[in-house]
């Protein structure tokens, strides 16, 4: 039986994460640290059958370990259809905690809802920082992937007397990074012109193929 410690583990999800069109990976380990699940999140480029090849041979080539497809399980998405259009802005909440702050934000798509939060040492400058953290934690909790997306910079200009948040939105895979920008006008509400400036840097990207 092959044994599957939790170091190697996270070597095989590495691994499998830098196939072309794999998004994400999860494994799941029996009690005795054999494979009993590898769930796979997948883009639309190719046919599941030759993607579950492709990560049976991977991890049996470098790692010797034989995995019956059986244990393989591939959800596809089509990541070129993400727009802001079919995104809402749901509710935005910040509220303090001693000295911490906060922030919520809850984006709705169709009739389901997707949730994030980051949380800050209270500060001016956090608070809004926290709230454009919070809309990419909901926006990779819509597209079922983790760790990719994280805010690089988010800074306050003037534009012909109109104040404006420009976003700038840092996306990282298979050893690869990008910048992604976006602006909107600040209006009544600021916090929602900062959810607004991390949608338009995210949907520029999620209208073209990742």
């Amino acid at each position: 039986m092959n044994k599957l410690k939790i170091p190697l583990q996270d070597d095989i999800q590495s691994l499998i994460c830098k196939l072309p069109d794999v998004i994400n990976c999860s494994i799941v380990c029996g009690g005795d640290d054999d494979i009993e699940e590898i769930h796979i999140l997948a883009s639309v480029g190719r046919n599941i059958k030759q993607l579950v090849r492709d990560i049976q041979s991977a991890i049996n080539a470098k790692y010797n370990i034989a995995v019956d497809y059986k244990k393989i399980s591939i959800a596809q998405i089509n990541e070129a259809e993400f727009k802001e259009a079919r995104v809402r802005i749901e509710s935005i909440a910040v509220k303090n905690a001693g000295n911490m702050l906060e922030a919520t934000v809850v984006l709705a798509y169709d009739d389901k809802i997707y949730e994030g939060r980051s949380s800050k040492v209270k500060s001016a400058s956090n608070r809004v920082r926290a709230v454009a953290e919070a809309a990419l934690a909901a926006l990779e909790a819509y597209l079922c992937i983790s760790g990719m997306l994280y805010l690089e910079g988010l800074e306050r200009f003037k534009v012909s007397d109109k104040e404006v948040y420009v976003s700038l939105v840092g996306f990282s895979r298979d050893n690869t990074e990008e910048y992604l920008a976006g602006s909107s006008i600040i209006g009544i509400d600021e916090n929602e012109s900062v959810v607004k400036a991390v949608l338009a840097a995210t949907n520029r990207k999620m209208n073209a193929a990742i």
